[in-house]
């Protein structure tokens, strides 16, 4: 994984101190579209039958997590519901109130540990880019480098 360093401001000391630290470098988004594609020439399905299943395993995850169930994928890892509450002084307090935010919890599996465990790491330099590129995930912090998708 490509990786770049940076220099950043840490704000919660009054001297705003600068440090240098590293971040991952990130590609862009693999459409929904390709993931299918990719995943029917793997497995030989035709890609209706895996947007159909992969929508099918959606719903079962949303429904079993709205029921509160952990849902397990196999050595992928497990998703399960979770929720953050402000503290209270008092068992009453301590109600729907407090909760400021609902999420999902997930828990690698074998396949990511041994995936992450076996994860070479390379610094990279940054170069500028055309902003707002086709080709670039906007959730990324990659710094602009352009992204190469290898379905094309």
């Amino acid at each position: 994984m490509p990786y770049k360093v940076i220099k950043q401001s840490f704000g919660f000391d009054e001297t705003k101190t600068e440090k240098y630290v590293a971040k991952a470098v990130t590609g862009g988004m693999l459409p929904f579209k390709k993931v299918c594609n990719q995943v029917s020439q793997i497995c030989g399905a035709h890609r209706g039958t895996v947007v159909l299943v992969i929508g099918g395993l959606l719903d079962v995850m949303v429904n079993n997590l709205d029921m509160g169930h952990s849902v397990q994928l196999g050595e992928f890892g497990i998703l399960r519901p979770g929720l953050r509450a402000k503290a209270q002084d008092t068992e009453e307090a301590a109600n729907a109130q407090s909760i400021y935010r609902k999420k999902i919890n997930f828990v690698p599996g074998k396949m990511l540990k041994d995936f992450l465990e076996d994860l070479s790491v390379t610094r990279t330099t940054v170069t500028a880019s055309k902003s707002n590129s086709s080709n670039q995930d906007p959730g990324s912090d990659d710094g602009g480098e352009d992204w190469v998708d290898p379905t094309t």
